[in-house]
């Protein structure tokens, strides 16, 4: 088991108010954290520090142990519009962009992407250019290159905003199947129908509280309609 943390993190630009402040946050892998937050309120900043891309101005993120940024392909993330991540000319070789990440040896990199197109049912779309893609369909692209770094941790960015049910009702299922093998953490601007959560907290000023977890379970049809 490995922890994702963050010790008295802030974070501002200069002559700005801060817009992270005295922020302490903690997630163990195979657990689920929602976090919500208004647009604005610095929830993409948030998820941009804890995956060592955005140093923060006061504080330390670390992965088991050690400092996010020395751990690459620890912390994977999902965006809420995966066109604006997809940037390999097939399905195939973006999944493969995640074991690159890793610095795979090749020939158990055609393994990972083969298995990942299976896991996630993208086998007919191995060959298709991203950008032909449905919503839904993209989204599961990002979900599976993701996980092809075999992340300690995924972060995810609103990643289900712009699908329809029945795609989000897919999304949803695909991401059950991959929560044991990491430490999720979901951020969303509302309350709504999710993965059944260990944890909810808001942020709310530049901080974390703990907020009652209301989310059905994905298992739940009616929620998902």
């Amino acid at each position: 088991m490995s922890e994702l943390t963050a010790h008295d993190v802030r974070f501002g630009f200069d002559g700005q108010r801060w817009i992270l402040r005295d922020l302490d946050f903690s997630i163990s892998t195979g657990k689920l954290v929602v976090i919500l937050g208004e647009n604005g309120s610095g929830k993409t900043t948030l998820l941009r520090i804890l995956a060592g891309l955005l140093a923060p101005t006061q504080g330390v993120v670390r992965v088991g142990g050690s400092p996010v940024r020395e751990r690459r392909g620890a912390v994977g993330m999902v965006l809420q519009n995966p066109d604006h991540q997809m940037i390999a000319a097939t399905v195939e070789e973006e999944i493969a962009l995640g074991c690159e990440l890793r610095g795979m040896e090749r020939s158990r990199m055609k393994r990972v992407v083969a298995s990942q197109l299976a896991r996630f049912r993208l086998e007919p779309l191995r060959f298709r250019p991203p950008e032909s893609l449905s919503g839904g369909q993209k989204q599961r692209v990002a979900l599976a290159a993701a996980m092809a770094a075999q992340p300690e941790f995924l972060l995810l960015d609103e990643p289900d905003s712009f699908l329809d049910a029945p795609s989000r009702r897919e999304f949803l299922q695909s991401l059950d199947e991959v929560r044991a093998d990491c430490g999720i953490v979901w951020v969303t601007p509302r309350p709504r129908p999710l993965l059944q959560a260990n944890r909810c907290l808001k942020l709310n000023a530049g901080t974390l509280i703990p907020h009652e977890c209301t989310a059905p379970s994905v298992c739940s049809e009616q929620a998902l309609t």
